[in-house]
């Protein structure tokens, strides 16, 4: 008869550890959260800190990401399919929409803090 009667506080113990508030999963501030659009695009051009065009073919391009926070220039983030990453600084970009093989490409506005790899600040 003792053993029942210590065994009777656990289920009421796991009960309120259960009824605790706890905060809902998956929910985010909408002022931190990232702007994601996306679109179709062929390839995208950028015009790097020393004048230099580069071209990008959107075959391989899975996310780009602008990040709003810095202090001159626009710098970028470019994730490829294979797992590739470019960190790169430019005065401009340009976006073909038109053209031979149109591809689904996330873009995401967001800030250094948010960075896909952080360490790379």
């Amino acid at each position: 008869m003792k053993t029942w009667q210590a065994l009777l506080p656990i289920p009421c113990l796991c009960f309120l550890i259960a009824m605790m508030p706890q905060s809902p999963q998956g929910t985010q501030d909408p002022a931190v959260a990232d702007v994601v659009q996306v679109m179709q695009m062929t390839e995208m051009h950028y015009v790097d800190m020393q004048g230099k065009t580069s071209v990008i073919p959107s075959r391989n391009v899975f996310e780009v990401r602008l990040l709003e926070d810095t202090t001159h220039g626009m710098r970028f983030e470019i994730v490829y399919d294979n797992g590739d990453y470019s960190l790169i600084d430019a005065q401009a970009i340009h976006i073909l929409r038109t053209g031979k093989d149109p591809m689904d490409v996330r873009f995401v506005r967001s800030t250094r803090a948010r960075m896909r790899f952080p360490k790379l600040q």
